[in-house]
């Protein structure tokens, strides 16, 4: 089956999740345990060079094959990780801070005003379409909307506290509300398709990064609330390792991507849980989670360089 720029996959851009997640990571481990700054650099650069091979190779097919880009964005599932697009600006945003605060605070504005637009564009999406069905909801659902509560990690150094907690605000109400849906959807309905499996991580980053961007909006408060977002997150965490014999018989699809940005937005939250404790159990939990997630990313790495080498990526997906 030939490769074409028409099936270049919009979940790609979930590849700079997962690196940007990595990076920024390493950044925290640099600040609060005394990483290698170059491990971060290095994880940088690999980031920034593959978020413009990935941009700039779908904008070449929104130029090219527009129509294919509209199919994507109005699919009822894929339409989904079209956000990972703007999500994409914000974590290199965030991951840019550390390094050349300027242009990140560039890359915060373009993540900031476009994640406002595709929040507004899949809530009305999913409002006016007439041919959703209970088998389309699966935890992807979650990177539009709770997309939002990242906007405040860099965002407290940029603008008004209002519009912080207008984003905080929104992704919080927004991620109680579908994961309701996706837990009816999980329970009373046909399992998720194989190739959606891996989603299930998604379920860790909304409190996660909710943990992190409350630690940001409160500089560096931890009190009820982010402890009750913290532990969710790795109580999630340890139920899905219960599962692990479900993920590890999977093949390999794109959507392996989702285990990545979840596991470092737990490692992050957790670095920043022990930057405040010092307690050694969570020191402890943070080497490990920081080893676990490195290992995470290689291999679906390796996995993906493994597809694009025997032609399995940019070809017609089954529907």
């Amino acid at each position: 089956m030939q490769r074409s720029l028409e099936h270049f996959p919009v979940q790609l851009f979930a590849v700079i999740m997962g690196l940007s997640g990595l990076t920024i990571m390493y950044a925290k481990a640099y600040h609060f345990l005394n990483f290698p700054y170059s491990i971060y650099l290095t994880l940088l650069g690999i980031d920034v060079i593959l978020f413009f091979v990935i941009f700039i190779s779908y904008i070449m097919k929104w130029v090219k094959y527009p129509k294919a880009v509209q199919k994507e964005f109005s699919h009822p599932i894929k339409s989904s990780f079209a956000a990972a697009i703007s999500i994409s600006f914000l974590l290199l945003s965030i991951a840019l801070s550390d390094f050349a605060p300027p242009i990140a605070i560039t890359f915060w504005f373009v993540g900031a005003i476009l994640h406002l637009f595709f929040t507004y564009k899949v809530i009305k999406f999913w409002i006016e379409h007439d041919k959703l069905d209970i088998k389309h909801i699966n935890p992807a659902w979650f990177i539009p909307i709770v997309g939002n509560v990242l906007v405040p990690v860099v965002g407290v150094d940029v603008c008004d506290e209002v519009i912080n907690h207008f984003y905080f605000s929104i992704g919080i109400f927004f991620w109680i509300v579908l994961f309701t849906i996706v837990m009816y959807r999980m329970i009373f309905h046909m399992p998720l398709a194989k190739r959606l499996i891996p989603t299930f991580f998604i379920l860790i980053a909304p409190p996660a990064v909710g943990f992190i961007s409350y630690f940001r909006i409160s500089f560096g408060v931890i009190d009820f609330f982010s402890l009750f977002l913290y532990l969710i997150a790795l109580f999630i965490f340890i139920l899905l390792m219960t599962m692990f014999k479900r993920f590890i018989k999977l093949e390999f699809f794109i959507s392996w991507w989702a285990y990545t940005f979840p596991l470092a937005a737990l490692s992050i939250a957790t670095i920043l849980v022990e930057s405040v404790y010092h307690n050694i159990f969570i020191k402890s939990l943070a080497y490990g989670l920081i080893i676990f997630t490195t290992l995470v990313v290689g291999y679906v790495s390796y996995k993906t360089y493994e597809a694009i080498k025997n032609q399995k990526i940019c070809i017609p997906e089954e529907e």
